[in-house]
């Protein structure tokens, strides 16, 4: 990894802590692919797991899969931009809400030693459209941060993702 890439990394990472509470983006795998994206959730999550490993599991698996899934997405689509971020996006979301269903069955249940069936009548009513609404947030956001860094030519570092 080049120099450049990994000051990006290393910054793309701080800033992913700072929004830690609000959002995950996906900019850092649009830029330089999945592992890229990946690793900057990882390495936030690390900087928080003391605090409440159930709570930064649950995060990692459901940003990683969301940031995971639509950079690699992104990365294999063609046309512009913009419509590649918005079919990458929609299959991140969709992505992050069918594995948090089961997560979630095993996150509460250790956590607050939940029952599956009160699980599962937390599923429609906030689960699935926490996790939904939580998605287009965080596609929102990078749409409007990483359109302009993908029109400026930010570079990318091919062997992340090919």
């Amino acid at each position: 990894m080049k120099t450049q890439q990994l000051a990006v990394v290393g910054m793309l990472a701080a800033v992913a802590y700072l929004l830690m509470s609000v959002v995950k983006f996906p900019i850092t795998g649009v830029l330089y692919g999945p592992a890229a994206g990946v690793a900057v959730v990882a390495i936030k999550d690390l900087l928080f797991l003391a605090r409440n490993p159930y709570g930064i599991l649950a995060d990692f698996l459901a940003a990683a899969t969301f940031v995971g899934v639509t950079s690699w997405v992104y990365l294999r689509r063609s046309g512009t931009p913009p419509s590649r971020l918005l079919s990458a996006a929609t299959a991140g979301i969709a992505a992050r809400v069918l594995l948090m269903i089961p997560v979630n069955f095993i996150i509460l249940r250790l956590q607050f030693g939940m029952s599956p069936e009160r699980v599962a009548g937390l599923l429609l009513p906030a689960i699935v459209p926490f996790n939904a609404l939580k998605g287009i947030m965080n596609a929102a956001l990078a749409f409007v941060i990483a359109m302009p860094l993908v029109r400026r030519g930010i570079p990318r570092a091919a062997s992340w993702h090919r």
